[in-house]
């Protein structure tokens, strides 16, 4: 698909899916069209490498610093007589329209989308930016020629946030691979087709993928796999951790003693480095079940990644997630903090694994990535 207008995408940081997103949004125009706007520390960074190293655009370097990068990117956006889109715009909604308001309103287009839309009081930690966010969001969304959306769950799920009256979603951009589709005709592939490990003979597989910090739990998930005994349906289950992991949980795999327990019997896999996409999709569909135990406010896209490979998912019992889980039945759900529920949950997912992968299949179908290009850049020809 191709925007007729061009395009300045702004990002700050380049950790999970945000380069990823820059990189669809770039995509909708053609090379000539594209300005890419990151301050040097992303451009540098690995992630950078795997997701923008071979997208054609002009690269523009923006100070490390929000409040100048705003100004520059906006001042820039305005000289090409682009929209300038900011993907990732939770901390960059003040800085952005200061640069509006000290440019008169009335430079370039702006389009900027709101990752995280939870209020104090939720089960996030409150902060003064969490306050603020709902009025200087709506300040901006009366800009003339700005498009302000909210970051819903790649289902739709959501379709409103509490305290963003008038902020429209776009879903999280999610696409089922292509070696995903192939794999769904292939009777031998039993992980990606969802026939059931205990068929096979083979151990139950669960994996915490992505960027594996101290929300994902991966201490409770170690307790219930290791305290499992013989005549639980989650006993033997072998867990799979993918993705760069974060200090503190690097620092506990190394020194927990069910992490020990698990990887004396050949049940605990480790890879933590950043994996390509390739390698990403060969690892949650070489599992049985990818676990998302996090109860944050915010939509999970491991839990949308995990669909599209038709693979179910161990989810919270609240928090957005849950609400993805729950809605569309594609697994079981457990209080992240309890290893015994984590592990009853974990058996029945064992028990109705064909089940709930069929429905992960079949939301499958509800993923994309149009609504969300849609949704930031207008319509696209």
């Amino acid at each position: 698909m191709s925007h007729p207008c061009a395009v300045a995408v702004a990002e700050m940081e380049a950790a999970g899916h945000r380069l990823r997103y820059v990189r669809l949004l770039l995509a909708a125009v053609p090379p000539a069209r594209r300005v890419l706007l990151v301050p040097r520390s992303v451009r540098g960074s690995a992630e950078f490498a795997e997701h923008l190293a071979d997208v054609e655009a002009d690269v523009v370097e923006l100070p490390e610093s929000r409040r100048p990068a705003m100004a520059l990117a906006l001042a820039t956006a305005a000289a090409r007589g682009a929209r300038l889109v900011v993907p990732d715009g939770d901390k960059n909604v003040a800085p952005l329209l200061l640069a509006l308001a000290r440019s008169g309103f009335r430079r370039a287009p702006v389009s900027l989308l709101l990752m995280r839309t939870a209020l104090p009081g939720g089960p996030e930690p409150a902060t003064a930016g969490m306050a603020l966010k709902p009025a200087l969001a709506g300040v901006l969304a009366r800009v003339p020629g700005a498009r302000v959306r909210f970051l819903t769950d790649a289902f739709g799920v959501v379709v409103r946030r509490r305290g963003f009256p008038g902020i429209e979603p776009v879903r999280d951009p999610v696409e089922p691979p292509a070696a995903a589709l192939e794999r769904e005709g292939n009777p031998r592939a039993g992980r990606a087709t969802g026939s059931s490990p205990r068929e096979s003979g083979e151990p139950f597989r669960v994996g915490v993928f992505g960027v594996v910090s101290a929300r994902k739990n991966v201490p409770v998930l170690l307790a219930a796999l290791a305290g499992a005994r013989d005549d639980d349906a989650a006993a033997g289950a072998h867990l799979v951790v993918g993705g760069r992991c974060e200090p503190d949980v690097r620092e506990f795999l190394g020194s927990s003693p069910d992490a020990a327990v698990l990887t004396a019997a050949g049940r605990l896999h480790v890879d933590d480095r950043l994996l390509t996409e390739d390698e990403f999709d060969t690892a949650v569909a070489g599992v049985d079940a990818v676990a998302v135990l996090h109860d944050n406010d915010a939509p999970s896209g491991v839990v949308a990644e995990a669909a599209a490979r038709g693979v179910p998912v161990l989810g919270p019992a609240r928090g957005w997630a849950s609400s993805m889980v729950t809605g569309t039945g594609i697994g079981e759900v457990a209080e992240v903090d309890d290893p015994d529920d984590v592990r009853a949950a974990l058996g029945r997912l064992v028990d109705a694994h064909p089940r709930r992968a069929a429905a992960a299949r079949r939301a499958r179908t509800r993923l994309g990535t149009n609504h969300f290009v849609r949704g930031l850049l207008g319509n696209v020809t």
